[in-house]
């Protein structure tokens, strides 16, 4: 008896041929059903034929891989599938593999390597919108086979890695449809899979040490022993592989996706999963926080805060690396303008302080290591708070994320802040006084929290530094009452210097030359008698 011929998927090919050319006005959408031409019944003879000729083409256009995607789509979505005859899992099978092969994202998404032999293609709106519907569609087909429940044991780790490649929305590939589709997927399989958890462990073994760990072997930082640990005497001889040496660095220039899987890895470990996978773990994780691309520390920074959620803070010193992160990362802080431009120098910034005070409470999070935890974060005030101020406190968006940043650090040190007072006051008073402060609320904003904080960690040395206090937020709240029109984030900065004026005015009313001062004041502005009256309980 000889096959049937393929006929309702050939009729759905030629549909879905004619949907691709039409999808020109940016209207995309999956192919409809065509009720006529489907079976009623799945025939795994029909899918087979059309899949064996999927995986034999050595080469398809996007234009083709989408048009065998939309078909493919259809069919599933139409037809009744029994996955316990033999033939429909082999051919179910064989789809999954290759969808998982056409949508994973490739390398023209990766950055140009230098001295490249071909540019990197440079997309279009419409191009990407073509690219990411292509991407969806085949998601849509991997969840209908994933109702059936065709994803072998060995194969299940390559799945996963396809969808966790698409939980990231700031990866060109990915939309929010996309993202959608990968996460509810991988909430089934993390179900399934946690009811077993040596399973589980197994899965994450495999995308760490098949999927990951291969991309970032060339480029391992010698400061790094094989477990993960840090390397007393590293070797000499063994520098860092450059971006000019693009070989070394797949995942940089050839799997730029792979980074996005480890961030999904990261995201699902414990703390006793951390210690059994940390010498998998931490060399990818090294490499890209040190990589020389602005945007690979970032990425690097968020990683590592991931992973600080989880990571036991004994296993951090007992491997050296709290350490050796402390060091990567302290650079980062003087990544300013003019070398930088600002438009990567402030997101690196926010991510280098955050992840730095992040490693410091987890690292010194005990009272007995206190004085470690003051140290450290004195080292971080000195080192990024104050020289970033003088190499680039003129450029206001660098300047209001210094003050963002001080404020974090005034309540992570608490009492201990006072030793700063004398550096930050003045920064902030000057910011408050500047003749053009009001063209940009957002710094006047963050100074004003600042003192905020200041006020709620220092308010034993307040009445010493009363004079710096007071000019900064009379000044400032004058020239916000003075302006013509102001705006509702002016007004929104105004209320919070009157809250913040009655707190200083609350605490330091008994002193005698406090009183002396705002009697002064207000004899100058009357405006000011409602907000620096001195009230008695």
């Amino acid at each position: 008896m000889t096959a049937p011929p393929a006929a309702p998927l050939e009729s759905l090919l030629e549909e879905a041929r004619d949907h691709v050319r039409h999808l020109q006005d940016g209207r995309l959408h999956l192919l409809k059903c065509n009720v006529r031409i489907m079976p009623d019944e799945f025939d795994p003879r029909h899918l087979s034929s059309v899949v064996n000729r999927f995986t034999k083409a050595e080469e398809q256009s996007n234009d083709q891989i989408l048009e065998c995607l939309l078909a493919a789509e259809a069919y599933l979505r139409k037809c009744q599938v029994n996955p316990a005859i033999p033939e429909n899992h082999v051919a179910a099978t064989q789809l999954q593999d290759w969808t998982i092969k056409v949508i994973s994202p490739t390398d023209a998404f990766a950055q140009e390597a230098p001295y490249a032999a071909e540019p990197k293609p440079v997309f279009s709106p419409e191009d990407l919108a073509r690219i990411r519907f292509t991407k969806v569609t085949g998601l849509h087909l991997l969840s209908h086979l994933q109702g059936l429940q065709v994803s072998r044991p060995d194969r299940l780790a390559a799945l996963i890695a396809c969808l966790a490649a698409y939980t990231d929305m700031q990866d060109p590939w990915t939309n929010e449809e996309a993202l959608d589709l990968a996460q509810a997927m991988l909430s089934k399989h993390h179900v399934n899979i946690q009811s077993i958890p040596k399973k589980f462990d197994s899965i994450i073994n495999d995308l760490l040490l098949e999927h990951i760990k291969p991309l970032f072997l060339k480029s391992q930082p010698p400061i790094l022993t094989d477990q993960g640990r840090k390397a007393l005497a590293p070797l000499p001889g063994n520098p860092v592989p450059s971006d000019f040496e693009s070989g070394n660095k797949p995942w940089k220039f050839q799997s730029p996706h792979i980074v996005t899987v480890f961030q999904w890895v990261l995201q699902q470990l414990d703390a006793a999963m951390v210690e059994n996978h940390w010498p998998l773990i931490i060399p990818p994780l090294l490499t890209i926080l040190d990589d020389v691309s602005i945007s690979y520390k970032i990425r690097g920074c968020q990683l590592l805060n991931t992973l600080l959620k989880v990571a036991p803070a004994s296993l951090l010193e007992r491997s050296g690396l709290g350490e050796v992160f402390h060091d990567t990362l302290m650079p980062y802080l003087l990544f300013l303008p003019s070398l930088t431009p600002e438009e990567e120098s402030i997101p690196l910034l926010n991510a280098t302080y955050d992840t730095l005070l992040s490693l410091t409470l987890v690292r010194y999070a005990t009272p007995e290591s206190r004085p470690w935890k003051n140290k450290t974060l004195d080292a971080v005030f000195r080192y990024g708070i104050l020289k970033g101020y003088t190499h680039a406190g003129e450029k206001v968006r660098i300047a209001e994320v210094l003050m963002k940043k001080s404020t974090n650090l005034v309540n992570a040190m608490g009492i201990y802040s006072v030793k700063h007072l004398k550096d930050l006051l003045p920064i902030i008073s000057t910011t408050l006084t500047a003749p053009f402060a009001t063209a940009y609320p957002p710094l006047l904003d963050a100074a004003v929290q600042l003192l905020r904080g200041i006020i709620v960690n220092g308010w034993p040395r307040l009445a010493f530094h009363r004079v710096d206090i007071l000019e900064g937020l009379v000044i400032c709240w004058c020239r916000v009452q003075d302006e013509d029109k102001p705006t509702a984030a002016l007004l929104m900065v105004r209320e919070n210097m009157e809250d913040v004026l009655r707190a200083v005015v609350q605490l330091l009313g008994s002193d005698k030359e406090m009183q002396q001062d705002l009697q002064m004041l207000r004899e100058c502005d009357p405006r000011l008698e409602a907000i620096l009256k001195i009230e008695i309980h």
